[in-house]
């Protein structure tokens, strides 16, 4: 009996056992902190219960708020920690954040608060905001905007060593005729400040064959001795535009297209619409189609003759498959040719595709339509 007797004894003075936690306070208040460094406050509490106390889930009210704690178990009389640090980049004015605390001492959380004001900082923004390996830019990607046929217009990359070794310019890789790359200097020390030079030669992008109203993408590879890694890349863009002295335009050729534009109507689903667009030189030199090429869902024929004489006409051949399709469709053609002032040239064919039961325009569609005269 006596033996029972304790043995219930222990179980009901084990039953009386707590937990608790007693936090040192529950609220910190950083008062006036620079913009730039984070604010970080670590709140310390202590098991002042009977049993072994964890935290089971520390979450804080937002992202900028990031909460480390004590991970294992804490027995009565013991210690722990949780420590929330607050991002103040680019967070300037007052703040206030809330850390949640989950344990097992009681269902209850325990809210932890910091807070605060962010003071803009007197230090100037680090400009070298994009890093690759060793080197800090301020960009890798610009547009020259633009650019004419006789302007040489220069953008100016501003980049930084922000590693422990020198690092060093070695050579553009695969370089484009039209671009000169400088660097200065070619060889930046740790925390030396540089700047890469691109200039667009307007001249050399209209020998090389640059068309007039053209847009252009251009990816600028550089080769150093970064450990981190050799090749760096810049990203330069924009539109260009020749300029012509009145002798070239006396000369040069001139592409018209009568028509551009070619409605079939309603057609039958599975019956082809055909049209043969003319292209005529109404220029004094020789015109030059350079390519044809259709949007999906239509095809184009080369013309048999791709180079025309001043006076000189021929014809380009699009053709329509209404298979598998319903409804409108319109279907395009890009004709490019050496026209200086009218290069490209978009050929439209429209149609309206219904099925058999549906057609209603005399009961019969078109097949093909001819071409107007030269």
């Amino acid at each position: 009996m006596r033996v029972l007797e304790v043995k219930w004894i222990g179980i009901f003075l084990i039953s009386l056992l707590t937990a608790q936690i007693t936090f040192d306070k529950t609220e910190h208040d950083f008062g006036e902190v620079v913009e730039g460094s984070p604010a970080v406050y670590t709140f310390t509490f202590k098991n002042t219960g009977d049993k072994p106390v964890k935290l089971t889930s520390v979450k804080a009210s937002c992202g900028c708020t990031t909460p480390q704690w004590t991970q294992e178990e804490i027995p009565p009389g013991g210690t722990g920690s949780v420590q929330a640090s607050y991002d103040t980049k680019g967070r300037p004015g007052q703040f206030v954040k809330t850390i949640t605390v989950h344990h097992n001492a009681s269902e209850t959380p325990t809210i932890l608060t910091i807070k605060g004001v962010v003071k803009p900082s007197d230090k100037p923004a680090d400009k070298y905001t994009e890093v690759d390996g060793n080197l800090g830019w301020n960009k890798r990607r610009e547009t020259f905007g633009s650019v004419k046929s006789t302007e040489s217009p220069t953008l100016t990359f501003e980049v930084k060593n922000i590693g422990q070794t020198p690092v060093e310019f070695i050579e553009v890789i695969d370089p484009k005729p039209m671009f000169k790359i400088s660097f200065s200097p070619k060889v930046l020390l740790p925390g030396q400040e540089g700047k890469v030079s691109v200039t667009l030669d307007g001249k050399v992008a209209k020998a090389k064959g640059w068309k007039h109203q053209s847009g252009f993408y251009e990816i600028l590879k550089l080769k150093t001795t970064d450990p981190v890694g050799a090749e760096k890349q810049l990203v330069v863009n924009g539109s260009f535009e020749i300029v012509y002295s009145p002798e070239e335009l006396a000369k040069a050729p001139k592409a018209v297209f009568p028509v551009t534009e070619f409605d079939g109507g309603e057609v039958l689903e599975g019956q082809t619409v055909e049209y043969r667009f003319v292209v005529r030189n109404e220029g004094k030199g020789d015109l030059i189609i350079e390519s044809v090429k259709a949007s999906c869902g239509c095809t184009a024929v080369e013309p048999a003759e791709k180079v025309l004489k001043p006076g000189q006409a021929t014809e380009i051949l699009a053709r329509f498959d209404s298979r598998g399709r319903s409804g409108p469709q319109h279907k395009t053609i890009t004709v490019e040719t050496n026209d200086p002032l009218n290069g490209r040239t978009i050929l439209h064919l429209k149609s309206t595709v219904v099925n058999a039961s549906g057609f209603g325009v005399g009961g019969s569609a078109p097949v093909s339509a001819g071409s107007v005269g030269y």
